[in-house]
């Protein structure tokens, strides 16, 4: 536990000396390495660019924008300590003006009061936690929604494509985000009637026995398996119910099931369906920002997009509050509509007015297909 606190304390020294000009700082809080990396460098990437972009350009009302990465592995403990030395760090040079995540966000409901007491602005880029819901921070955007979201977009694509097949939920009860997940596809199932259809295992109450499970999902009748948990554990459950069974139907999420899936799978991946953050690429709303990209020399990728557009959203928020203050740019966010990549945007209490939808794509020849 010592060692750990040191590594924590060493990583946020380095993280406040890096700042040695005067300039507005922002954030951005994703992992760099482990589990979670491409996600984390995806994030990073666009965020980089869009502040690079803005430094091109003589910067923002007049001042250079300074980016501090920080590398929190996914580690809550690690996410509040970094919120924690950001609030006291209250100085002009040193004040953060804005924080962009954390990515992983099983701790957002203790970071987000943090950053909420310190003035510091926070988005979320992605599908944030639904444990900040009761919360009202005015100066935290959910810019894209909650994870929930999720389990409403694989029950309509159920209810369109296999409504008459049983589906097991397999999931990590230890995780609270995955638990909120796979409450509200509960719920759906029950609303609808169907609780029959709807059968839920956890990974604890097998002891990780995967083979196991998968018997008794099979055993049980169910035709369809919607696997939610750590990369590994989604792994190697998809490989044990297609070892089982070739033909049986998986869903994940894309940032659970992360870049090694595809590989360590091999051919058992082919005809898995993946539960994902749209590209953009082909939103007419995206078209003009994918084009200066590709001017910049950027093509951009998975979460990258929505790196870049969570510094461009505050971007257009100084801009109208004419001010990098919290209580100013938090007005003029109840104030304004903005134009995202996914089409026009209302927030309130930081809660957008339109929740982008989770795209289904199905892997096909070892490429991801859009299908939903």
């Amino acid at each position: 536990m010592l060692t750990k606190s040191l590594k924590i304390a060493s990583l946020l020294i380095c993280l406040f000396a890096q700042n040695a000009f005067s300039a507005v700082n922002i954030g951005i809080i994703a992992p760099m390495a482990g589990e979670y990396q491409t996600a984390g460098q995806e994030l990073i990437s666009g965020v980089r660019t869009a502040v690079d972009e803005i430094n091109n350009q003589g910067g923002l009302n007049g001042e250079k924008i300074n980016l501090v990465m920080v590398d929190d592995q996914c580690d809550d403990r690690i996410a509040v300590s970094t919120a924690q030395m950001m609030a006291v760090n209250a100085s002009a040079r040193d004040k953060m003006s804005l924080v962009i995540g954390p990515y992983c966000s099983n701790a957002l409901h203790k970071v987000a009061g943090i950053y909420a007491k310190a003035g510091i602005f926070q988005i979320i880029p992605t599908a944030a936690s639904p444990s900040i819901q009761a919360d009202k921070y005015k100066g935290l955007v959910k810019m894209v929604g909650y994870q929930t979201r999720a389990a409403g977009d694989f029950f309509n694509f159920y209810q369109a494509h296999y409504p008459d097949r049983k589906v097991a939920l397999i999931y990590d009860r230890n995780n609270k985000d995955v638990v909120d997940v796979a409450a509200a596809l509960q719920k759906l199932f029950t609303d609808a009637g169907k609780q029959a259809a709807f059968q839920s295992y956890s990974f604890q109450n097998f002891d990780d026995d995967y083979d196991a499970i998968a018997e008794k999902v099979i055993q049980d009748g169910n035709k369809i398996a919607y696997i939610m948990g750590k990369s590994k554990r989604v792994t190697r459950m998809s490989e044990a119910l297609k070892s089982e069974r070739k033909d049986f139907i998986l869903f994940v999420n894309k940032y659970q099931a992360q870049k090694n899936f595809r590989d360590e799978l091999g051919t058992k991946a082919e005809g898995v369906f993946v539960l994902s953050l749209p590209t953009l690429k082909d939103s007419p709303d995206f078209a003009e920002t994918l084009v200066k990209l590709r001017l910049l020399g950027v093509e951009p990728e998975g979460l990258s997009v929505y790196g870049y557009s969570a510094v461009q959203l505050w971007k257009e928020l100084v801009e109208k509050a004419d001010s990098f203050k919290y209580e100013k740019l938090a007005q003029a966010l109840e104030e304004s509509k903005f134009d995202t990549g996914w089409g026009e945007m209302a927030y309130n209490n930081g809660d957008p007015s339109n929740s982008i939808p989770y795209g289904i794509y199905q892997i096909r020849n070892g490429e991801y297909t859009q299908v939903y």
